[in-house]
């Protein structure tokens, strides 16, 4: 009975995350484009309509341009590549003076492969949403869940479990930070076993990406990491026009209790 109700909560943890969602556009109006920034808020599975708008919420005041695609579900991965491709061209991006952008864990892996096809001159900032156990979700669904991940989230959580991850991009005008969650969310408790045979957890920022410019680690899971802007705002909004995050953020892990939810949360 314990089991069955576990995943009653997992089935609607899967169906939230994925609830329909459109492209969320904010555009400044009366400056022409090739002065303007444009902020690319790539999400992954987490993206729901809620997050959408807390990430509208806080960017769409500090003068820039913010797209949100909504690309990742299509039927495989790389149709969810191509709505990418199509998106940056209509949106036309490359004509921007700048571009920065944030990339949850299946955002990252579309950017890179736009990236790979189409380098974009004017991308100076990604900074990326990291975390040692959601990134382990694809994989651990797909062997513990795999009918209830797929019902909701199709052939693309499959893709993910098992594809070849684009190169990292790098340029000299691009910097790069991330965002490491210290916090495992309610689905990765319950696949906690599965993660953890996949071997030790990495949160050693430099050994998680050697080309990372900075890293910060904030006590949440990656669900919040798209409403908790009280807690990441200032952060981000810091490393897109320094480079860097600031300096009173912990470079090293919070905690090692990724899977214990009485960890206090961020106030």
């Amino acid at each position: 009975m314990l089991k069955f109700r576990v995943l009653l909560i997992l089935a609607g943890l899967l169906l939230s995350s994925g609830a329909e969602a459109k492209h969320f556009i904010h555009i400044q109006q009366g400056v022409s484009v090739n002065q303007k920034t444009a902020v690319l808020i790539l999400n992954g599975f987490g993206g729901t309509r809620k997050g959408c708008k807390a990430q509208m919420a806080f960017w769409a005041n500090r003068g820039m341009d913010v797209f949100i695609p909504d690309v990742l579900l299509r039927s495989s991965l790389t149709e969810s590549s191509d709505a990418l491709e199509a998106f940056v061209e209509v949106q036309r991006l490359e004509d921007y003076q700048e571009v920065k952008a944030i990339c949850y864990i299946a955002g990252a892996y579309l950017l890179h492969t736009q990236l790979a096809a189409h380098p974009m001159a004017n991308l100076t900032r990604i900074v990326y949403d990291r975390s040692p156990t959601q990134e382990r979700a694809p994989q651990t669904a797909m062997e513990r869940i795999p009918k209830l991940g797929m019902l909701k989230l199709g052939k693309v959580l499959r893709d993910l479990s098992v594809t070849t991850w684009p190169e990292v991009p790098e340029s000299d005008l691009l910097k790069k930070g991330l965002a490491i969650e210290n916090r495992a969310t309610p689905l990765m408790r319950f696949l906690q076993d599965e993660a953890k045979a996949m071997g030790p957890l990495v949160y050693d920022w430099r050994a998680i990406d050697p080309t990372a410019h900075d890293a910060f680690h904030v006590a949440l899971d990656h669900d919040m990491m798209y409403v908790r802007w009280d807690v990441l705002g200032e952060p981000f909004l810091h490393f897109f026009q320094h480079g860097t995050f600031p300096p009173d953020l912990p470079r090293d892990r919070i905690h090692d209790r990724p899977f214990d939810p009485t960890y206090p949360l961020p106030e």
